[in-house]
């Protein structure tokens, strides 16, 4: 009765734990502060505030730099100063790098991980199915008195 109860127990634990849930691409994102909220409604962002932030990224990290134009532009992060941002575009040929002014520039965002849809699934698909393994063995000798 004990091993019965038990099981169950363990059964219930793993299929309510949702240990598998979550992941994907994490992005550090620059957002504009709060104090800042009247220039970001008129999508504007403080270039001292940008500078600051801009400068602490690491160079060779990925960034997606948004511009007041509502392109992007992602690509290698060369260098940074108060004044403007060179960032190596990802294309197949090479091209030069690009020098944007912070006046142009909207949002950054340091891109930290890639996302493959595809190792995602099988990731998944696997974790399921050894919980659903685990749950079924439990099962068997619980009740294989």
């Amino acid at each position: 009765m004990i091993k019965r109860g038990l099981a169950l127990l363990l059964c219930a634990s793993l299929v309510e734990s949702g240990c598998a849930a979550g992941g994907g691409l994490r992005a550090a994102t620059f957002m504009a502060p709060a104090r800042f909220a009247e220039r970001a409604d008129r999508g504007q962002t403080d270039p001292r505030v940008l500078a600051e932030y801009v400068q602490k990224l690491p160079v060779g990290s990925v960034v997606k730099v948004e511009l007041r134009s509502s392109r992007s532009v992602k690509g290698t992060l060369i260098k940074a100063t108060s004044e403007s941002v060179i960032v190596q575009r990802n294309t197949r040929i090479a091209e030069a790098p690009i020098e944007i002014p912070l006046s142009d520039i909207t949002r950054v965002t340091l891109e930290t991980g890639t996302s493959h849809p595809g190792r995602s699934i099988a990731i998944g698909a696997a974790a399921g199915a050894a919980a659903a393994l685990g749950v079924i063995l439990i099962l068997v000798f619980a009740f294989n008195d």
